[in-house]
């Protein structure tokens, strides 16, 4: 027989999709109930849609970029079986964000990394970030604005975005031509 202490940490660790508490679980007969029931699998929507919800309002720019690319609800629910949500708004975006500095696609990588460092800069504005694009980044973030269609990757051509509090305006942007 458990514990009140252990069957409430095994509970949590079922509600957050932990599998430290599998073996707790097992043996406590009300806890393999509440595991299998109805009412779990609804908390786990509702929270996955807030965390969706969250997600869609800090991370604009990715998060339609990733709907375009349809990659959006899958990524998601992904992360966030993979990670615990952690327990602020800003934490749970930036580690988003984060998230997506080792994704495949170079153009999410980048919009990923401009709203990270947006974030980070109301923060933190003494620190600097250079982020690589293929692409014209403001045509990028206009398209997306606009829900216009994405400018096409030039090739041989390099945009380089800098942020930092050194730089006038806080932002430079330099088109670089890349030699073969």
């Amino acid at each position: 027989m458990l514990t009140p202490e252990q069957q409430q940490r095994s509970l949590l660790a079922i509600i957050q999709r932990r599998t430290d508490g599998d073996a707790a679980t097992h043996s406590d007969p009300w806890l393999e109930e509440v595991q299998d029931s109805s009412g779990l699998k609804m908390i786990h929507t509702i929270a996955l849609w807030w965390q969706r919800f969250q997600i869609e309002w800090q991370c604009r720019y990715t998060s339609r970029l990733m709907k375009r690319l349809g990659c959006f609800e899958s990524y998601l629910a992904d992360h966030f079986r993979k990670h615990p949500t952690p327990p602020s708004i800003e934490e749970l975006t930036a580690q988003f964000l984060s998230s997506l500095q080792r994704h495949d696609d170079p153009l999410l990588r980048a919009v990923a990394s401009l709203e990270l460092a947006c974030i980070r800069s109301s923060a933190a504005p003494s620190r600097a970030t250079t982020i690589f694009w293929d692409r014209n980044p403001n045509q990028v973030m206009d398209a997306l604005d606009r829900f216009a269609q994405l400018p096409a990757p030039e090739p041989k051509v390099r945009y380089i975005l800098r942020m930092g509090a050194d730089l006038p305006n806080g932002i430079s942007c330099k088109r670089q031509v890349l030699r073969a």
